[in-house]
């Protein structure tokens, strides 16, 4: 099994440093809010990186950074990646980047889907918006939230929303956000799938009506709908489970699953499932606690796991194939050293 992995920060133990620091003062702890110079040039300095790993021989192929690199979306050998520290989507072929797009609404994208129609759905969290764009950067379709029922903030006062902004200039934390929208999914049907942090839901959205409905909700913190074979798959982050729903939405089984923060989950050719947990952000950087992938069975039982210490905060990941994964590795070349995960 290869399968690329998003490594949002690589000094994420300064994260929760700087967190801690910001709560102490009083001030909102995003990392992502307007702050000094100094400040940007700290969140600048969290790194990130793009990661092929062979899970089978226990090895890394291959590796690129790529600063704050989030969501992640595969299609043949193309590669669509999204930051959350700067408003760009960079577009690989074959590993080479051949154009970065981007568009003034884009703030703190999470996820990116790549479609048939080579174009991209992007979820942007810190614009409270889901939106279809070309590669040129080009708008197809858009959802603002704030439009459709979704317009105010976790503290109860109106989220910011303005079609006429430059949302790329703009620093707003994840408090400020009315639904921190970290994923969004075209189906078939041409409705979008999109899961909600703050009210804690999966919703569906006809693209042509732009209504919504809730397709799943009681959940702490969601994350990650991805497809799977027989339907679809999303992580219950705070609610400690992965839910299974069927083609027609509805749920088919949970699997329960410990972590401090489970940030994904997706099916593998396997049919094993591939979960990404890191450390709760706002929790204490503590020596014993680590960010890990791991291998369950359908029972959430773990055959294999590697745990990649506190520092690399993962984010998502995709399966690609042999070839895809070869060229991967003539493109990157050598990768660095990864003697800090373990494998068990």
């Amino acid at each position: 099994m290869l399968v690329l992995i998003s490594i949002s920060s690589e000094a994420f133990c300064r994260m929760m440093t700087l967190r801690l620091l910001q709560r102490q003062l009083g001030v909102s702890p995003s990392v992502t809010r307007n702050a000094a110079e100094g400040l940007q040039r700290v969140r600048g300095s969290f790194g990130g990186r793009l990661v092929l790993v062979d899970w089978a021989s226990h090895s890394v192929l291959a590796d690129r950074p790529l600063l704050g690199v989030s969501g992640i979306a595969v299609r043949d050998r193309t590669i669509v990646a999204s930051s959350w520290i700067e408003p760009h989507l960079y577009i690989f072929e074959s590993g080479e980047e051949v154009v970065t797009a981007t568009h003034r609404w884009l703030n703190y994208v999470q996820s990116v889907d790549l479609l048939s129609s080579r174009s991209i759905l992007v979820a942007s969290a810190g614009s409270d918006l889901i939106a279809e764009l070309t590669f040129e950067g080009e708008l197809i379709w858009d959802w603002f939230g704030p439009e459709h029922g979704y317009s105010v903030r976790p503290d109860g006062l109106p989220a910011f929303f303005n079609r006429g902004a430059d949302y790329r200039t703009m620093r707003t934390s994840t408090a400020e956000q009315a639904m921190h929208v970290n994923s969004a999914l075209l189906l078939p049907d041409n409705t979008v799938l999109a899961t909600l942090f703050h009210q804690g839901i999966l919703i569906s959205i006809d693209r042509k009506s732009k209504a919504s409905r809730v397709v799943l909700d009681g959940l702490t913190k969601p994350h990650g709908v991805h497809a799977r074979d027989g339907g679809f798959i999303l992580s219950d982050t705070l609610g400690h489970r992965i839910i299974l729903l069927d083609e027609d939405l509805h749920v088919c089984s949970e699997i329960v699953f410990g972590s401090h923060w489970l940030q994904d989950t997706i099916a593998t050719s396997a049919g094993t499932y591939l979960t990404l947990e890191n450390v709760h952000i706002d929790q204490l950087p503590e020596p014993h606690l680590r960010n890990r992938i791991t291998e369950i069975d359908g029972k959430g039982r773990q055959l294999r796991t590697v745990d990649v210490g506190v520092n690399s905060r993962l984010f998502t990941a995709r399966e690609i194939d042999e070839a895809h994964a070869e060229a991967l590795t003539r493109a990157w070349g050598r990768p660095r050293k990864f003697e800090a995960w373990r494998w068990g």
